[in-house]
């Protein structure tokens, strides 16, 4: 590898290093990734053991440590060079690496000296992740020894300055978010403290499922932990100052102007309230005691109701009941939560036991009765049943129109199923919360309801504002807004508010809501753009997925409309969403499940696209014959060309199957390939890939206009909680879809195909890393995001010709003519 003028470290003992991709960050969109690359080009890279950023942010300016820990598997001292690309934008302050226990500095090197050091890198690594930072500046070490089996800390620390827009703050931590990620064998985490000298009144993170602690209104901490953390995408973090009560930050993405745009609005109150705006609060907790419910069920519920009752503010009353055959009330009136009426009532709970039926239409009517003509307080019911209505009203729509005309006062009812028991009508436990602007839970049989209902009762403790309400100006439209009713606002909580927009400018949003009997109003001074060129796309994606929750709900609550059917599916495979007419689209959590046949028998494994080292330079499985990568599967396990298996994908016209089912036959097909073995190639043909089995249920039901089936027992509550978390979406998810350079590229067996790819159109193959490789990319810089998905994939160039990246196979050499014919526009 070619490399400048290093500073050398040779110390008494030796020290261990790892040469897997580590990944810094900076505000903005400029990325930095660290490597430790060995001398030997025959070894390949090792692990990243920990990696631990700790960023500080006061008033924009920020400060990021990052401290990684890398292994040396190998046997064998090793002399390596460490490098870092230094974002732009960034001041590196330290940069150090402990040498017996004495921190070594590195050195830089400039950028335009550094170009060719990127470029052998990518070569060395096959890791086209790294294309993102030709044209950066350089910090590198050279490290001898490199000392076998034991482990070695590198830390650096840069300043940069958060950019702000208005009053939002934007800071990014770019991971690996191109190719196939990485992992840390141990921890990954994120720690970052942000302090203002105005208050913070909305954080909000699109990447990841942060945890935010409030110290002060000018002071909260954001943290992230993982073990074996996946570094898949960047992590963005936004904030927002101003000094009212009830803060809302905006959010808006239009990347084509002729088009509506898309918002996301963040509510949520002030940290420091006095005591005085705390809402006092009637609540009413209604338990199912039928037959059903008798063991262990029975014991968690007595443990949550004794929670719920422990975190009652003492300026709050509530009410017990239960029911079974009949309704029982623990008294006639609500009780104020004093200590020796908490006591009395603690123990009349832990004397309730399981029998007889269910008589849940009396029991709500009767919870309802308890509401006082006391505007000045909340009321709320929090509802607990393991089953349908077998007492009484049985009929759950005349059940709900009960409610409804008894429920004057905007009562709101908090609804628990408990197990997924024969008659458990999850969608008439989601209507009853829907209607109310409360929510559904649902606790499977292996999950403890007392952690379920800790988690809901933390969230509505204290009541902030209710009825709210959003308008705009003449000038500013808002339409498609998810959720169409907007939930109460809870001391500590937040609300993310979707939709699109009309118009352009600056407008006045009016959010009013009520504080008992009192009517509050906020105004807030915003800008809807007429066109953005930012990194705010994750507004449009989340909207999408918001959409399609609520449209599947429609679906399962009144069947199947072709309408909702058609454009469920268009959105889904726009966005990557997995529906029951998509699920094809499934990439839970990182790696695609891919289908291997060993012995002759199927079997699932996953996929990380790692090949033998970890930087993507490794054959995709959809690749092997018998997708036994690293198995130890002899010749049959040789790799085959990107051209060949795209061609074989082709339909009987040429263009890609589309369809759910007939991608899954493509997959199995091809791990079932030099089995040897017709019979397990048949088998394989019946074997899921992905974790579909839900959808595919649902989708038979549909079809043979069975509502109750996805609306009842097991399969309803899995469907409600599948499309309550679509409909509650608030970050980016994993996808086998991308949007790159303006086209879709769905992900098949590992390899990254263009959508609109046709196995009979005319194909380039150009071997990854090569000079053609390195030419197209410096003649076209374009094409950029596209070679960054990988060293596999299919991407139709703007001639019509369809361009085939292969790591093992494809032309070395192009002229730049060539290259030149690839991008002319087809006639």
């Amino acid at each position: 590898m070619s490399m400048l003028p290093t500073l050398s470290v040779r110390p008494k003992t030796g020290i261990p290093m790892s040469l897997l991709a580590l990944t810094l960050c900076v505000a903005g969109t400029a990325q930095g990734r660290g490597l430790l690359i060995p001398e030997d080009k025959q070894v390949p890279p090792l692990a990243m053991v920990n990696h631990q950023v700790t960023i500080t942010i006061d008033d924009q300016v920020a400060e990021t440590r990052v401290e990684q820990t890398f292994r040396n598997h190998t046997a064998r001292a090793l002399e390596a060079t460490y490098i870092f690309p230094v974002p732009k934008g960034a001041s590196v302050r330290k940069f150090t690496m402990w040498v017996n226990g004495k921190e070594t500095p590195g050195e830089m090197v400039e950028a335009d000296k550094a170009r060719h050091i990127y470029t052998d890198i990518v070569r060395r690594t096959q890791d086209p992740g790294l294309l993102e930072y030709m044209g950066n500046n350089l910090l590198r070490l050279k490290v001898f020894p490199v000392a076998p089996n034991a482990d070695q800390k590198v830390a650096l620390t840069y300043t940069s300055v958060a950019p702000r827009d208005g009053d939002l703050v934007e800071y990014t931590y770019p991971l690996k978010t191109d190719g196939k990620a990485t992992r840390t064998l141990e921890k990954f985490s994120i720690q970052a403290t942000i302090k203002s000298q105005h208050p913070i009144i909305n954080i909000y993170s699109p990447t990841h499922s942060v945890t935010t602690k409030k110290n002060s209104d000018r002071e909260m901490v954001v943290t992230f932990e993982r073990e074996q953390g996946l570094l898949d995408k960047d992590f963005q973090l936004f904030y927002s100052q101003g000094d009212k009560d009830v803060g809302l930050t905006a959010l808006a993405h239009r990347p084509v102007r002729s088009e509506n745009g898309y918002f996301m609005f963040l509510i949520s109150p002030r940290v420091e309230m006095s005591q005085s705006q705390v809402i006092p609060r009637d609540m009413v907790l209604v338990l199912d005691t039928s037959g059903s419910m008798r063991g262990r069920k029975m014991e968690q519920a007595r443990k949550a109701m004794r929670y719920c009752l422990d975190n009652l503010n003492p300026q709050d009353r509530f009410a017990l009941i239960h029911f079974a055959t009949s309704v029982n009330k623990y008294k006639d009136t609500l009780t104020e939560a004093g200590s020796e009426h908490l006591e009395q009532a603690r123990k009349w709970v832990d004397q309730l036991e399981a029998t007889g039926g269910t008589a849940i239409n009396d029991a709500l009517l009767a919870a309802l009765d308890f509401r006082s003509a006391d505007m000045g307080r909340t009321f709320t019911i929090v509802f607990f049943t393991d089953g349908c209505p077998t007492i009484g009203e049985t009929n759950t729509d005349r059940i709900l129109k009960n409610v409804t005309a008894k429920n004057s006062a905007n009562t709101r009812i908090f609804t628990f199923g408990v197990g997924e028991a024969d008659g458990l009508n999850a969608t008439f436990l989601d209507q009853l919360a829907e209607q109310t602007r409360a929510v559904s839970s649902f606790v499977r049989p292996a999950e403890d309801i007392e952690v379920k209902v800790s988690g809901l009762f933390s969230k509505i403790s204290h009541p902030v504002l209710a009825n709210l309400k959003l308008e705009t100006g003449n000038d500013v439209r808002l339409s498609e807004v998810y959720p169409p009713q907007l939930p109460d606002l809870f001391h500590g909580g937040q609300l993310v508010v979707m939709g699109r927009y009309t118009g352009k400018g600056p407008a006045a949003l009016k959010l009013t809501g009520s504080v008992g009997a009192e009517t509050r109003e906020f105004v807030y001074e915003t800008t809807f753009p007429e066109k953005t060129n930012d990194d705010k796309s994750f507004v449009e994606h989340v909207w999408a997925r918001r959409k399609v929750g609520y449209m599947l709900d429609q679906i399962r609550l009144n069947g199947e409309k072709k309408e909702l059917v058609d454009e469920v599916t268009l959105l889904a495979k726009k966005y990557g969403i997995a529906t029951p007419y998509t699920s094809y689209l499934i990439v839970p959590d990182g790696p695609m499940p891919i289908l291997a046949v060993r012995d002759g028998r199927p079997n699932v494994s996953f996929n990380y696209g790692f090949g033998g080292g970890g930087f993507g330079g490794g054959v995709p499985q959809g690749l092997m014959r018998g997708g036994m990568e690293g198995r130890g599967a002899g010749p049959a396990a040789a790799p085959q060309q990107v051209t060949d298996f795209a061609r074989r994908l082709g339909d009987k016209d040429g263009s890609l199957p589309l369809s759910r089912d007939k991608l899954q036959e493509v997959e199995l097909r091809e791990a079932a390939k030099g089995a040897g073995d017709r019979e397990a190639e048949k088998k394989a043909l019946f074997m899921a890939i992905t974790q579909k089995e839900t959808y595919d249920e649902a989708q038979k039901a549909l079809k043979r206009h069975d509502l109750r089936g996805v609306q009842s027992e097991k399969l309803g509550v899995e469907l409600s909680l599948q499309m309550n978390n679509l409909r509650n979406q608030s970050r980016l998810t994993n996808s086998a879809l991308r949007q790159v350079a303006g086209r879709n590229c769905l992900e098949i067996g590992g390899v990254w195909i263009d959508e609109a790819f046709n196995a009979k159109m005319p194909m380039l193959a150009v071997q990854a890393q090569s000079n053609a490789y390195f030419r197209l990319l410096e003649r076209h810089p374009e094409i950029k995001p596209v070679l960054q998905l990988g060293n596999f994939l299919v991407w139709i160039a703007p001639s019509g010709t369809a361009l085939v990246i292969d790591a093992n196979d494809g032309k070395k050499e192009l002229t730049d003519a060539e290259i030149d014919k690839l991008f002319e526009a087809k006639k």
